[in-house]
């Protein structure tokens, strides 16, 4: 009886599992670039600067057949600037599907462009976490 109960419980949790980065907010939306969110669940403050998963899910596949991409971003909310640490491209939207590539960026600080979806974006994380 107890072998049929395990064998249930570990049916049931590969039945109703998924892949799951956590609850996705909707941070900017862009005709042209597609939609930024970020996983609200997994900020966090070390010192002055804030981690985070980023989301850009596009609204049309890349040349090479990517629908969405997640950065680990650092961020300094003293003079909105920013590191990716990582990035991982998806055939699927909102980070769904099998990964395209993993990459570990240049380390060096980054700035939105004034008015942009990421400067938006970044704006919200910094005002919701400080």
């Amino acid at each position: 009886m107890k072998k049929i109960t395990l064998l249930l419980v570990i049916i049931f949790v590969f039945l109703f599992s998924t892949t799951s980065w956590g609850e996705w907010e909707l941070g900017s939306e862009s005709v042209t670039d597609g939609k930024m969110y970020y996983d609200k669940d997994r900020v966090r403050k070390n010192g002055k600067y804030i981690y985070f998963w980023l989301l850009h899910d596009y609204g049309r596949p890349s040349l090479d057949g990517t629908l969405s991409v997640t950065t680990y971003t650092q961020l300094d909310c003293s003079i909105l600037r920013y590191k990716d640490l990582k990035r991982q491209s998806y055939k699927n939207s909102m980070g769904e599907g099998e990964k395209t590539s993993v990459y570990t960026p240049l380390d060096e600080w980054r700035y939105t462009k004034p008015d942009s979806d990421g400067e938006y974006l970044y704006k919200k994380v910094c005002e919701e976490h400080q």
